[in-house]
């Protein structure tokens, strides 16, 4: 398993970097000192390989947010822990974006299956954020909802530009700051504020 893991780890790495038809299985082995055949023992295909991957992605942010709602006070301040884990990850790529489309058929259905599981997941978060008063109770919660899960599509959109003036996490955070600073109450502004002054004063949103 432990091999398995480091394979999935190599190869979602250099996909991300450089999307996936670029890398060959034949650079994958070769990155992690082994044979093709030994990645062969263990994946079916390149496509099950990526699949692989992108579910790790998602049980990993699923972990995470467990382990948040343990310890934070509310909503907003798990979505304040969301924003600085996103600081230390990798941003999907529109190469690697484009890829899936094209020429992985399930890894494509895997990735519209979580945007799916989702926007459950943020409409729950929601609900629970106008019962602890830091979020809104006037708001449409299908479309606040849709526009969260959606908005991976403009910082994924964003790795196009080739001399942007900010970097990828700076446009995430300004973004996620604002909206959330949007939706929130009067209370849930006080702890998005506080945050900013405590971890990010240098900072313009």
């Amino acid at each position: 398993m432990e091999l398995k893991n480091r394979i999935i780890l190599q190869a979602g790495e250099l996909f991300v970097k450089h999307g996936i038809k670029r890398i060959s299985m034949d650079e994958i082995a070769s990155r992690l000192g082994i044979s093709k055949r030994t990645i062969y023992q263990n994946f079916k295909d390149k496509e099950d390989l990526l699949l692989q991957y992108i579910r790790h992605l998602e049980f990993m942010q699923t972990e995470f947010v467990k382990d948040i709602s343990k310890d934070e006070q509310t909503v907003v301040h798990m979505f304040l822990r969301i924003i600085e884990m996103r600081k230390e990850l990798d941003f999907l790529n529109i190469v690697f974006i484009d890829d899936v489309r094209k020429y992985y058929p399930k890894a494509k259905q895997e990735l519209i299956d979580q945007q799916d599981r989702g926007v459950v997941y943020i409409k729950e978060f929601l609900k629970q954020g106008m019962s602890e008063d830091v979020i809104r109770k006037d708001l449409n919660i299908d479309v606040v909802s849709f526009l969260l899960q959606d908005s991976s599509r403009t910082f994924i959109s964003a790795t196009r530009l080739s001399n942007k003036s900010f970097t990828n996490w700076e446009l995430f955070f300004t973004t996620m700051i604002n909206f959330i600073r949007g939706i929130s109450t009067a209370n849930g502004i006080e702890i998005v504020d506080r945050f900013l002054t405590k971890h990010y004063s240098d900072i313009n949103v």
